[in-house]
């Protein structure tokens, strides 16, 4: 599969998904309570009663030998005000299943960035153990269904982030099964997994998810007849996959709808975008390398809250551009590889939010630039290609 150009460099990407926010408030510790020894010179019973002395629960630390060894392997450790460790990030470490055991000594940690190690299926074992855990990221880790079954009873999670970009990670639909319990999850990152329909059937029950990519995967447009399941959906990609024009049609069902990703849908075409018309809550949208003309474009004429659209590798020409007209609030605009030239600048000279304006590889002129640069003065307006860009 086309691995996908990274979002963080590439604004032909949809950006990454957002780090789901930590709690504010910490869980409470396992800890026994130490009760206090009464003091052996006792004051006098009053009405018969005896005088009580308080019970004082001392907090479990975590700990210090792990705490010790998690210094020396990870990236950051991040703490709370009572410097009990929340979030450890040892992504693009050399560690292994064994660096694993040193979580277990950690009372409050929330969030677990894996992402690029060497664990396994075997330590995902340990990080069910977990109970604490509200982030969790594998991608590009080497692992399966499996290890993703020795997350089932992670209840607290909220965003748990997979991906076989990498061509590591071998999680397929049954390995979906296994979060059919993570009811609390919000983000589910699944790009390029072999996941299909059937997967996602299996997460009817994730009735609070706002954020499914499912870019590079084997779903279709009999997936996206599932999505109504999702009631609070909010971001969705389905970049380089299977979907056509009668599967967008799905997405009435999704209206809250605010980021979508569909680059590299070869097989939409103009019809297809006429069901985006009513998602009037778009403020994100990918079409890189969607082959969409004029036309299409003016389906999303209606889309007036949209911030940043991507229409790089599209059949956009000036005439288009007419339909941007009413995207007053647009921060990020592509143009890139399409027939836009130097008469078509005019419609965008209103678009005064505009930060960053794309128009390589175009008809576009240094002279048209200069010009519009004398309406948008604020714009960052890139003309030569860079590759990666």
């Amino acid at each position: 599969m086309h691995a996908p150009e990274s979002a963080a460099t590439d604004p032909k990407r949809d950006g990454d998904e957002e780090k789901v926010e930590e709690a504010k408030t910490a869980e409470p510790d396992d800890a026994t309570a130490v009760h206090a020894p009464e003091s052996a010179a006792s004051g006098p019973k009053r009405d018969g009663e005896e005088k009580k002395v308080e019970e004082a629960k001392a907090p479990e630390p975590d700990d210090p030998d792990a705490i010790r060894a998690l210094e020396l392997l990870a990236t950051e450790l991040k703490r709370d005000d009572e410097g009990y460790v929340t979030e450890v990030n040892l992504r693009d470490t050399a560690i292994d299943d064994s660096a694993l055991e040193h979580l277990i000594g950690l009372r409050r940690v929330r969030s677990m960035l894996l992402n690029n190690t060497a664990i396994t299926d075997a330590g995902l074992a340990m990080v069910g153990k977990i109970a604490t855990l509200e982030n969790l990221d594998l991608r590009g880790c080497t692992v399966g269904n499996a290890g993703i079954e020795h997350l089932a009873d992670l209840t607290k999670l909220r965003a748990l982030r997979l991906s076989n970009e990498e061509g590591k990670t071998t999680v397929d639909d049954q390995g979906l099964a296994h979060m059919a319990k993570l009811t609390n999850l919000k983000a589910l990152p699944l790009d390029f997994l072999w996941v299909s329909e059937d997967g996602l059937a299996h997460l009817g029950e994730l009735k609070k998810l706002e954020e499914l990519y499912l870019g590079g995967t084997l779903v279709g447009d009999e997936a996206l007849a599932k999505l109504d399941q999702f009631p609070r959906l909010k971001k969705l990609r389905i970049s380089q996959t299977q979907v056509t024009n009668e599967g967008l049609a799905h997405l009435a069902k999704v209206p809250d709808l605010a980021e979508l990703d569909i680059s590299e849908c070869v097989q939409l075409s103009d019809d297809g975008l006429s069901h985006l018309a009513g998602l009037t809550n778009l403020v994100r949208l990918n079409l890189w390398r969607v082959p969409v003309t004029d036309t299409g474009v003016a389906h999303l004429a209606g889309l007036t809250k949209m911030q940043w659209l991507n229409l790089d590798n599209t059949q956009l020409t000036d005439a288009g551009l007419a339909h941007l007209k009413g995207m007053d609030q647009l921060t990020f605009l592509h143009l890139g590889s399409t027939a836009v030239s130097d008469a078509g600048l005019v419609h965008l000279e209103h678009l005064t939010t505009l930060k960053d304006l794309k128009v390589t590889r175009t008809g576009v002129s240094a002279a048209g630039v200069e010009e519009l640069q004398k309406k948008l003065p604020d714009t960052e307006i890139q003309l030569k290609y860079i590759a990666g860009q």
